[in-house]
């Protein structure tokens, strides 16, 4: 009886401590980047925007001066992230990847900064990325170096 009771209590024990292991970086998932089909856009702010929706992205867009990719809302949503307006066209957003975990979709990016000595031309520029991504997860973004 007292085995019984002690393996029971083992196996009570295991479930826990499994429930509350982290589960490490999740499964890679498959996304697109829409951005060079969408032209240059002015973007005043860092932003970070899920879009699930055709017609709040439109109406977004119609403020910023791009066109619209053709989307399907049913099974794929949009992220527009950019760190807003920079000094030079040496400025660009990298994504590293996207990771789902429990539900929850990670986009990791970081902002490209110019290096010493590169060539680029001073004005005022506005770097973003917008991704294609599946449909109906919560989307968090990891901005590195942020």
């Amino acid at each position: 009886m007292l085995a019984a009771a002690t393996a029971a209590a083992v196996f009570t024990a295991a479930l826990v401590a499994y429930s509350l292991w982290p589960e490490g970086e999740g499964r890679s998932v498959a996304w697109s980047d829409l951005s060079t089909g969408v032209g240059p856009l002015t973007i005043t702010r860092e932003t970070r925007r899920v879009f699930r929706e055709r017609k709040p992205f439109a109406e977004y867009l119609a403020g910023t001066g791009g066109r619209p990719p053709a989307v399907d809302f049913e099974v794929r949503q949009l992220l527009l992230v950019s760190p807003g307006p920079r000094s030079s066209t040496g400025y660009s957003v990298e994504v590293s990847g996207v990771r789902e975990r429990g539900g929850v979709l990670t986009v990791t990016v970081r902002e490209r900064s110019p290096e010493l000595g590169e060539q680029v031309e001073p004005r005022v520029t506005f770097p973003y990325r917008l991704l294609s991504l599946p449909a109906g997860r919560d989307v968090y973004v990891d901005w590195r170096g942020r």
